[in-house]
């Protein structure tokens, strides 16, 4: 089995706009855009803004993110060339959060391309997760630089999905893309 490690918000799933309307309907408004610390863009507490997250993901909006970009076409592609995933995500440990992420995963992509679900603590470092796959060379799909870091330190190689609040980023270890369809690319032609 050929197997391919990804993150799911930002990533397999728009996190980001439901967030933004589930702030709104708490009073919550953005003061700052284009940035990943989402206490910055509130202007609250981080400690606030973790509690804000955690609620969030624990919530029944998990189970209706809308897809992300072209992921289902290139999650597709990939599963039809003989690929699985292996989603490793800074959900929650709630196993009723991970029922509905994983119900989101099936409604839009299907059952079949998932060879398993890793959900870690609400914004935990995925630095031991990846270490479960130290030296394999797998490919491993991130938004947050942090993690790609994480995954270079642990043999992988990572790929990074373009966003605002991730501009600022530069390693040639690391390949950028901005779709799935470039994903698919860069794997196939591999």
């Amino acid at each position: 089995m050929k197997k391919i490690l990804t993150d799911a918000d930002g990533v397999l799933f728009d996190w980001e706009t439901p967030f933004h309307e589930w702030m709104t309907l708490k009073g919550h408004q953005k003061i700052k855009h284009g940035l990943y610390n989402l206490a910055e863009v509130y202007g609250i507490l981080t400690e606030e803004k973790l509690n804000l997250v955690r609620e969030y993901n624990e919530s029944a909006w998990i189970c209706c993110l809308p897809a992300f970009r072209d992921s289902q076409e290139g999650v597709a592609r990939l599963h039809a060339a003989g690929y699985k995933f292996d989603v490793i995500t800074s959900l929650s440990t709630d196993p009723y959060a991970k029922r509905l992420r994983q119900m989101n995963l099936e409604q839009h992509f299907g059952k079949d391309p998932w060879n398993n679900l890793i959900c870690l603590d609400t914004g935990a470092d995925k630095d031991d997760a990846l270490a479960e796959y130290k030296d394999t060379g797998l490919w491993w799909i991130e938004d947050k630089p942090e993690n790609c870091e994480a995954g270079l330190r642990a043999g992988l190689r990572p790929i990074l999905i373009d966003h605002p609040h991730n501009q600022f980023y530069k390693n040639s270890s690391v390949v950028r893309v901005k779709t799935w369809n470039e994903i698919c690319k860069v794997i196939l032609d591999d």
